[in-house]
């Protein structure tokens, strides 16, 4: 099956064509375009614009025009709430249908308002698996108007570049969320979730693997109470010093595991949430 190529549109409807263009010519077998839309006057003649100009210069090349409505309501721009969840909704369901049809998936940032790019990455964060690919286009030259038509003239200057984003279709929790999440804010719910509870495990394992049980009974009273060294020593039945060396070694222990440094202030913090609830 071939690519698909999803895309918004502002009134300028050759956002759409230049990307498609070139990606045609690196060889992408993009066989269908799938344009989400609002529905202001000039935004629905860019629409007409491009069904029109499809079959001539794309033959064989599928072109679905997607409106934004909310309820009944047409969309005519992303201005309030509700427009967004229109939009996001209409994202990441195309994007999943093509992940569910085998498809690879181009997510173009060119044409639309900056808002309208800005939740289609993060439709891509939640949905986008190792093949999808993001991409943007820089041009020092107007955009629109008589100077650049629908295809780009052999002088024209410009740069499409991919996006990089945080890719982790690999975990197995992608999966579980690709497969049970039809709605784009349970799903962001559910990745929360999900990431919430890998912070947690990760946690426990350092605590349990990576101090001693002495160091752990010192830095559990000292996240739970947040006590001085002092008021540590007198409830531990330790000397102050001895407290000061083991909190020492847990601040080490913890910073060669975060990648950063560690005092007091930061281990509460990043260890606060194994207690919460328990106290």
């Amino acid at each position: 099956m071939g690519d698909l190529l999803i895309s918004t549109l502002s009134s300028e409807p050759q956002g759409v064509t230049w990307l498609l263009d070139w990606l045609l010519q690196q060889g992408y077998p993009i066989e269908e375009v799938v344009v989400i839309h609002t529905q202001a006057q000039p935004i629905l003649q860019a629409a007409q614009t491009l069904a029109g100009e499809f079959p001539v210069a794309y033959p064989g090349l599928r072109l679905r025009l997607v409106a934004l409505s909310e309820s009944t309501r047409p969309v005519l721009d992303i201005a309030t709430q509700a427009d967004i969840w229109a939009l996001l909704r209409a994202l990441y369901a195309h994007i999943r249908a093509a992940r569910f049809a085998g498809q690879r998936v181009h997510l173009s940032l060119v044409s639309g308002r900056k808002t309208m790019a800005v939740f289609g990455m993060v439709a891509a964060q939640l949905l986008f698996g190792r093949e999808d690919r993001i991409w943007h286009m820089i041009s020092s030259a107007p955009w629109g108007g008589a100077v650049k038509g629908l295809h780009p003239a052999a002088e024209a200057r410009f740069t499409v570049v991919e996006v990089p984003f945080l890719r982790w279709d690999e975990a197995a929790s992608a999966h579980l969320l690709l497969q049970e999440s039809t709605d784009p804010w349970e799903a962001l719910r559910r990745h929360a979730q999900i990431s919430d509870g890998e912070s947690l495990r990760r946690k426990r394992v350092f605590w349990n693997e990576r101090l001693t049980e002495a160091q752990r009974r010192a830095a559990e009273l000292l996240v739970r109470e947040g006590l001085d060294n002092a008021a540590l020593a007198r409830r531990l039945g330790k000397s102050p010093r001895t407290v000061a060396n083991q909190l020492t070694a847990v601040y080490r222990a913890c910073e060669g595991w975060l990648g950063m440094p560690v005092n007091r202030a930061v281990f509460i913090a990043e260890f606060a949430p194994l207690f919460r609830g328990e106290d």
